[in-house]
Protein backbone atom coordinates (compact mmCIF):
# COMPACT_ATOMS: atom_id res chain seq x y z
CA UNK A 1 0.00 0.00 0.00
CA UNK A 2 1.47 3.54 -0.75
CA UNK A 3 0.99 6.26 1.11
CA UNK A 4 -1.06 8.22 -0.94
CA UNK A 5 -3.42 5.18 -0.85
CA UNK A 6 -3.57 5.85 3.60
CA UNK A 7 -4.15 9.18 2.58
CA UNK A 8 -7.32 8.59 0.44
CA UNK A 9 -8.72 6.05 3.56
CA UNK A 10 -8.41 8.31 6.11
CA UNK A 11 -9.67 11.86 4.00
CA UNK A 12 -6.29 13.42 4.59
CA UNK A 13 -5.90 13.11 8.26
CA UNK A 14 -2.18 11.83 8.99
CA UNK A 15 -1.51 10.28 12.48
CA UNK A 16 2.47 10.43 12.04
CA UNK A 17 1.16 14.43 12.26
CA UNK A 18 0.54 13.94 15.72
CA UNK A 19 3.35 15.52 18.57
CA UNK A 20 1.33 14.87 21.34
CA UNK A 21 -1.00 12.69 22.64
CA UNK A 22 -3.64 15.81 22.56
CA UNK A 23 -2.84 16.26 18.39
CA UNK A 24 -3.06 11.97 18.32
CA UNK A 25 -7.17 12.30 19.72
CA UNK A 26 -7.47 15.70 17.85
CA UNK A 27 -6.74 13.49 14.80
CA UNK A 28 -8.54 10.69 15.98
CA UNK A 29 -11.81 13.15 16.35
CA UNK A 30 -11.16 14.16 12.81
CA UNK A 31 -10.91 10.98 11.15
CA UNK A 32 -14.64 10.21 12.75
CA UNK A 33 -15.99 13.59 11.84
CA UNK A 34 -14.74 12.73 8.09
CA UNK A 35 -16.23 9.51 8.79
CA UNK A 36 -19.78 10.94 8.57
CA UNK A 37 -21.36 8.39 11.14
CA UNK A 38 -22.44 8.80 15.15
CA UNK A 39 -21.24 6.99 18.09
CA UNK A 40 -23.69 4.54 17.89
CA UNK A 41 -23.11 3.76 14.23
CA UNK A 42 -19.56 3.43 15.30
CA UNK A 43 -20.39 0.98 17.87
CA UNK A 44 -22.83 -1.04 15.29
CA UNK A 45 -19.92 -1.11 12.70
CA UNK A 46 -17.57 -2.73 15.47
CA UNK A 47 -19.98 -5.19 16.83
CA UNK A 48 -20.34 -6.52 13.37
CA UNK A 49 -16.77 -7.12 13.27
CA UNK A 50 -16.83 -8.90 16.64
CA UNK A 51 -15.33 -6.12 18.72
CA UNK A 52 -16.30 -3.83 21.51
CA UNK A 53 -16.34 0.02 21.48
CA UNK A 54 -19.05 1.38 23.42
CA UNK A 55 -20.34 4.61 22.62
CA UNK A 56 -19.99 5.97 25.77
CA UNK A 57 -16.72 5.11 26.06
CA UNK A 58 -15.48 6.07 22.43
CA UNK A 59 -17.39 9.75 23.50
CA UNK A 60 -15.04 9.70 27.02
CA UNK A 61 -11.92 8.94 25.19
CA UNK A 62 -12.54 12.01 22.27
CA UNK A 63 -13.27 14.45 24.88
CA UNK A 64 -10.24 13.78 26.41
CA UNK A 65 -6.28 14.26 25.77
CA UNK A 66 -4.66 11.24 26.89
CA UNK A 67 -3.45 8.61 24.95
CA UNK A 68 -6.43 5.83 24.12
CA UNK A 69 -6.03 2.15 24.70
CA UNK A 70 -4.54 0.17 21.30
CA UNK A 71 -7.46 -1.98 20.97
CA UNK A 72 -10.01 1.26 20.98
CA UNK A 73 -7.89 2.98 18.56
CA UNK A 74 -8.01 -0.19 15.89
CA UNK A 75 -11.41 -0.65 16.94
CA UNK A 76 -12.57 3.31 15.84
CA UNK A 77 -10.13 3.19 13.08
CA UNK A 78 -11.50 0.00 11.56
CA UNK A 79 -15.13 1.40 12.25
CA UNK A 80 -14.69 4.30 10.32
CA UNK A 81 -13.68 2.32 6.86
CA UNK A 82 -9.91 2.90 7.31
CA UNK A 83 -9.20 -0.72 8.03
CA UNK A 84 -5.75 -0.45 6.18
CA UNK A 85 -4.62 2.37 8.39
CA UNK A 86 -4.65 0.77 11.42
CA UNK A 87 -0.76 -0.13 11.40
CA UNK A 88 -0.40 3.67 10.79
CA UNK A 89 -2.23 4.47 13.76
CA UNK A 90 -0.94 2.09 16.26
CA UNK A 91 2.63 2.88 15.34
CA UNK A 92 2.33 6.98 15.92
CA UNK A 93 0.52 5.63 19.24
CA UNK A 94 3.71 3.75 20.46
CA UNK A 95 5.59 6.29 19.00
CA UNK A 96 3.94 8.68 21.46
CA UNK A 97 3.89 6.64 24.68
CA UNK A 98 7.08 5.65 24.28
CA UNK A 99 8.09 9.62 24.10
CA UNK A 100 5.78 9.95 27.39
CA UNK A 101 3.59 12.37 25.23
CA UNK A 102 0.70 10.77 27.04
CA UNK A 103 0.80 14.11 29.12
CA UNK A 104 -0.73 17.05 27.90
CA UNK A 105 2.05 19.35 27.74
CA UNK A 106 2.38 22.58 25.34
CA UNK A 107 5.05 21.97 22.42
CA UNK A 108 7.54 24.56 21.66
CA UNK A 109 6.69 26.95 19.26
CA UNK A 110 2.96 26.65 19.51
CA UNK A 111 1.52 30.28 19.89
CA UNK A 112 -2.38 30.70 21.28
CA UNK A 113 -5.07 31.53 19.45
CA UNK A 114 -5.91 34.87 20.02
CA UNK A 115 -9.55 35.81 20.41
CA UNK A 116 -10.52 39.56 21.82
CA UNK A 117 -8.35 39.90 25.12
CA UNK A 118 -6.31 36.58 23.66
CA UNK A 119 -8.91 33.50 24.96
CA UNK A 120 -9.04 31.14 22.63
CA UNK A 121 -8.92 26.95 23.20
CA UNK A 122 -6.35 23.96 23.76
CA UNK A 123 -4.54 21.64 25.82
CA UNK A 124 -5.58 21.94 29.65
CA UNK A 125 -1.92 21.52 31.54
CA UNK A 126 -2.87 20.31 35.01
CA UNK A 127 -1.45 22.97 37.51
CA UNK A 128 -3.54 23.06 41.05
CA UNK A 129 -1.84 26.47 41.71
CA UNK A 130 -2.98 28.02 38.73
CA UNK A 131 -6.90 29.08 39.19
CA UNK A 132 -9.50 27.48 37.20
CA UNK A 133 -7.01 25.37 35.32
CA UNK A 134 -7.14 21.47 36.02
CA UNK A 135 -6.92 18.08 34.21
CA UNK A 136 -9.46 17.07 32.11
CA UNK A 137 -11.53 13.88 33.13
CA UNK A 138 -9.62 10.80 33.23
CA UNK A 139 -10.99 7.12 33.32
CA UNK A 140 -11.35 6.45 37.00
CA UNK A 141 -9.45 9.21 38.35
CA UNK A 142 -10.22 13.16 38.29
CA UNK A 143 -7.90 15.47 39.29
CA UNK A 144 -10.08 18.12 41.47
CA UNK A 145 -9.57 21.27 42.83
CA UNK A 146 -9.24 21.77 46.71
CA UNK A 147 -13.11 21.12 47.72
CA UNK A 148 -13.52 24.72 48.76
CA UNK A 149 -11.81 25.78 45.20
CA UNK A 150 -14.18 23.66 43.04
CA UNK A 151 -17.18 26.31 43.07
CA UNK A 152 -18.00 29.62 43.91
CA UNK A 153 -18.90 29.72 47.60
CA UNK A 154 -22.96 28.99 48.31
CA UNK A 155 -25.47 26.81 46.65
CA UNK A 156 -25.47 23.40 46.58
CA UNK A 157 -22.50 21.22 45.10
CA UNK A 158 -23.15 19.47 41.86
CA UNK A 159 -25.86 16.53 41.89
CA UNK A 160 -27.92 18.36 43.92
CA UNK A 161 -31.05 20.19 43.64
CA UNK A 162 -30.41 23.90 42.57
CA UNK A 163 -31.82 26.18 44.84
CA UNK A 164 -34.15 28.92 44.19
CA UNK A 165 -31.88 32.30 44.88
CA UNK A 166 -32.80 35.65 46.33
CA UNK A 167 -30.58 37.53 44.62
CA UNK A 168 -30.87 39.31 41.48
CA UNK A 169 -33.33 37.65 39.00
CA UNK A 170 -31.49 35.82 35.84
CA UNK A 171 -33.12 33.62 33.45
CA UNK A 172 -35.21 30.59 34.29
CA UNK A 173 -33.12 27.26 34.87
CA UNK A 174 -33.88 24.24 32.83
CA UNK A 175 -33.83 23.16 29.40
CA UNK A 176 -33.68 26.64 27.46
CA UNK A 177 -32.30 27.82 24.23
CA UNK A 178 -29.59 30.18 24.31
CA UNK A 179 -29.34 32.33 20.62
CA UNK A 180 -27.36 34.69 19.65
CA UNK A 181 -28.87 38.48 19.54
CA UNK A 182 -26.81 39.07 16.13
CA UNK A 183 -28.13 35.78 14.80
CA UNK A 184 -31.38 34.85 16.77
CA UNK A 185 -31.71 32.05 13.55
CA UNK A 186 -28.17 30.17 15.68
CA UNK A 187 -28.39 28.20 18.84
CA UNK A 188 -25.57 27.70 21.17
CA UNK A 189 -24.75 23.91 20.63
CA UNK A 190 -21.10 21.62 20.18
CA UNK A 191 -19.10 21.18 17.42
CA UNK A 192 -15.87 20.46 16.21
CA UNK A 193 -13.45 23.77 15.56
CA UNK A 194 -9.87 23.94 14.67
CA UNK A 195 -6.83 26.12 15.34
CA UNK A 196 -5.41 28.12 13.30
CA UNK A 197 -2.02 27.01 12.06
CA UNK A 198 -1.55 24.04 14.50
CA UNK A 199 -4.29 21.83 12.88
CA UNK A 200 -5.88 20.89 16.30
CA UNK A 201 -9.15 20.34 16.68
CA UNK A 202 -11.34 20.58 20.07
CA UNK A 203 -15.42 20.09 20.92
CA UNK A 204 -16.93 23.34 21.90
CA UNK A 205 -19.60 25.12 22.02
CA UNK A 206 -20.24 26.78 18.44
CA UNK A 207 -23.42 28.71 17.06
CA UNK A 208 -25.44 26.43 14.71
CA UNK A 209 -29.16 26.98 13.65
CA UNK A 210 -31.45 26.34 15.50
CA UNK A 211 -32.78 23.31 13.67
CA UNK A 212 -29.40 21.30 13.47
CA UNK A 213 -28.53 22.34 17.03
CA UNK A 214 -30.30 19.54 18.85
CA UNK A 215 -28.33 17.41 20.24
CA UNK A 216 -27.30 18.33 23.17
CA UNK A 217 -30.11 19.94 24.70
CA UNK A 218 -28.81 22.93 26.80
CA UNK A 219 -29.91 22.99 30.79
CA UNK A 220 -28.92 26.12 32.84
CA UNK A 221 -28.03 25.47 36.70
CA UNK A 222 -27.96 27.98 38.87
CA UNK A 223 -26.94 28.32 42.59
CA UNK A 224 -27.70 30.26 45.56
CA UNK A 225 -25.04 32.95 44.89
CA UNK A 226 -26.58 33.43 41.24
CA UNK A 227 -24.20 32.34 39.56
CA UNK A 228 -24.63 29.73 36.30
CA UNK A 229 -23.28 26.47 34.70
CA UNK A 230 -24.27 26.09 31.68
CA UNK A 231 -24.85 22.28 31.14
CA UNK A 232 -24.59 20.27 27.42
CA UNK A 233 -26.96 17.05 28.10
CA UNK A 234 -26.14 14.79 25.54
CA UNK A 235 -28.34 11.48 24.95
CA UNK A 236 -25.02 9.52 24.32
CA UNK A 237 -23.07 11.08 27.50
CA UNK A 238 -24.15 9.80 30.72
CA UNK A 239 -23.11 13.19 32.44
CA UNK A 240 -23.76 16.56 31.25
CA UNK A 241 -20.92 18.29 29.64
CA UNK A 242 -20.27 21.80 31.79
CA UNK A 243 -19.32 24.83 29.47
CA UNK A 244 -15.48 25.25 30.43
CA UNK A 245 -13.48 28.42 29.92
CA UNK A 246 -10.04 27.16 28.55
CA UNK A 247 -7.34 29.04 30.14
CA UNK A 248 -4.36 28.73 27.77
CA UNK A 249 -3.13 26.90 24.38
CA UNK A 250 -4.66 27.08 21.28
CA UNK A 251 -8.13 27.05 22.25
CA UNK A 252 -7.62 29.38 24.66
CA UNK A 253 -10.65 31.51 25.88
CA UNK A 254 -13.20 29.03 24.08
CA UNK A 255 -15.96 26.86 26.04
CA UNK A 256 -15.26 23.11 26.61
CA UNK A 257 -18.10 20.89 27.77
CA UNK A 258 -16.20 18.81 30.58
CA UNK A 259 -17.68 16.00 32.47
CA UNK A 260 -17.10 17.06 35.73
CA UNK A 261 -19.02 19.67 36.63
CA UNK A 262 -17.04 21.10 39.80
CA UNK A 263 -13.70 20.03 38.23
CA UNK A 264 -13.53 23.79 36.86
CA UNK A 265 -13.58 26.39 39.56
CA UNK A 266 -14.65 29.52 38.38
CA UNK A 267 -14.30 28.57 34.46
CA UNK A 268 -17.49 26.84 35.12
CA UNK A 269 -19.58 29.43 36.30
CA UNK A 270 -21.31 32.45 34.80
CA UNK A 271 -22.88 35.48 35.76
CA UNK A 272 -25.96 36.62 34.00
CA UNK A 273 -26.68 40.52 33.28
CA UNK A 274 -29.78 41.72 32.23
CA UNK A 275 -29.23 43.39 28.27
CA UNK A 276 -32.14 45.75 27.53
CA UNK A 277 -35.27 44.05 28.88
CA UNK A 278 -36.80 40.89 27.77
CA UNK A 279 -34.98 37.16 27.75
CA UNK A 280 -32.57 39.50 26.36
CA UNK A 281 -28.60 38.81 28.30
CA UNK A 282 -24.96 39.19 28.95
CA UNK A 283 -23.27 36.18 30.20
CA UNK A 284 -19.68 37.62 32.67
CA UNK A 285 -17.44 34.98 33.29
CA UNK A 286 -16.85 34.35 37.23
CA UNK A 287 -13.20 34.53 36.59
CA UNK A 288 -12.83 38.38 35.74
CA UNK A 289 -16.43 40.10 35.52
CA UNK A 290 -14.88 42.16 32.86
CA UNK A 291 -14.71 39.55 30.20
CA UNK A 292 -18.34 38.14 28.28
CA UNK A 293 -19.11 35.52 26.39
CA UNK A 294 -19.86 36.26 22.70
CA UNK A 295 -19.66 34.66 19.25
CA UNK A 296 -16.23 33.99 16.95
CA UNK A 297 -16.27 35.42 13.99
CA UNK A 298 -19.20 36.63 11.11
CA UNK A 299 -22.64 36.26 12.19
CA UNK A 300 -23.97 34.49 10.20
CA UNK A 301 -21.21 31.85 10.24
CA UNK A 302 -22.19 28.18 11.44
CA UNK A 303 -19.98 26.82 13.39
CA UNK A 304 -18.49 30.12 14.80
CA UNK A 305 -17.25 29.35 18.31
CA UNK A 306 -18.54 31.09 21.27
CA UNK A 307 -15.58 32.60 23.53
CA UNK A 308 -15.51 34.89 26.72
CA UNK A 309 -14.05 38.10 25.64
CA UNK A 310 -13.34 41.89 26.90
CA UNK A 311 -16.95 43.14 27.53
CA UNK A 312 -17.66 45.81 24.68
CA UNK A 313 -19.73 48.60 25.86
CA UNK A 314 -23.46 47.89 26.25
CA UNK A 315 -24.92 49.27 22.19
CA UNK A 316 -24.73 46.40 20.59
CA UNK A 317 -25.75 42.83 20.17
CA UNK A 318 -22.26 41.32 19.62
CA UNK A 319 -22.37 39.77 23.48
CA UNK A 320 -25.83 39.21 23.93
CA UNK A 321 -28.26 36.62 24.05
CA UNK A 322 -31.86 35.94 24.05
CA UNK A 323 -32.59 32.80 26.68
CA UNK A 324 -35.68 31.32 26.44
CA UNK A 325 -36.90 28.26 28.04
CA UNK A 326 -37.58 25.00 26.20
Amino acid sequence: MCWNDLMVVSGGVDPAEARTAREYVALLRELKEHSGLTYRQLEQRAAERDEVLARSTLADVLRRDALPRAEVVAALVRACGAERDVPAWLAARERLAAGDAGTDQELPGTSPESAGAGRGRTALTATVASLGTVALLVVGAVMLLPQDEGKPTGGTTHGEASTTPSVTPGPAVGFSRVRPAHAPEFCLTDGTVRADGSGESKLVAVQRPCAEAVPPRVHLHREADGLYQIRFHHPQFDSPGCLTVLDDGAFKGTLEPWDDCRAGGESQWFRAERADGGDRWRLHSAQDDGLCVGIRGRAEETGAAAVVQRCTEHDGDDQVFLIERE
